[in-house]
């Protein structure tokens, strides 16, 4: 089902794992669109929208398997494709981030 070193030798796309989709803020002050590929850490894309978000996943999940391998990826679903929504992220998220950040500096 796999084989090569990068992903337009691999049947894998994004679409065979499930979604979580959020709207976070960026930072210029204002929002974008944020999907990660579940059990993939890092695994991510962002956009101004979600067709954006979206079309960036192929470039990150190619770039994910050429560092850490083909199996290392998580057991693809079959079936439905999930999209799981997630509430934007509130102020007092961004703000805890924010703090950890700064003590990383």
């Amino acid at each position: 089902m796999r084989a090569g070193n990068n992903l337009q030798y691999y049947d894998v796309k994004p679409e065979d794992f499930t979604w979580y989709l959020r709207q976070v803020p960026n930072w210029l002050g204002s929002k974008e669109y944020m999907i990660e590929l579940e059990g993939i850490d890092g695994c991510v894309s962002f956009g101004d929208t979600v067709k954006e978000a979206k079309q960036g996943l192929k470039s990150a999940l190619s770039q994910w398997m050429t560092r850490y391998g083909e199996f290392s990826l998580p057991v693809q679903s079959e079936g439905a494709h999930l999209i799981h929504l997630i509430p934007e992220m509130t102020n007092v998220e961004v703000q805890y981030i924010n703090e950890e950040l700064q003590k990383l500096i």
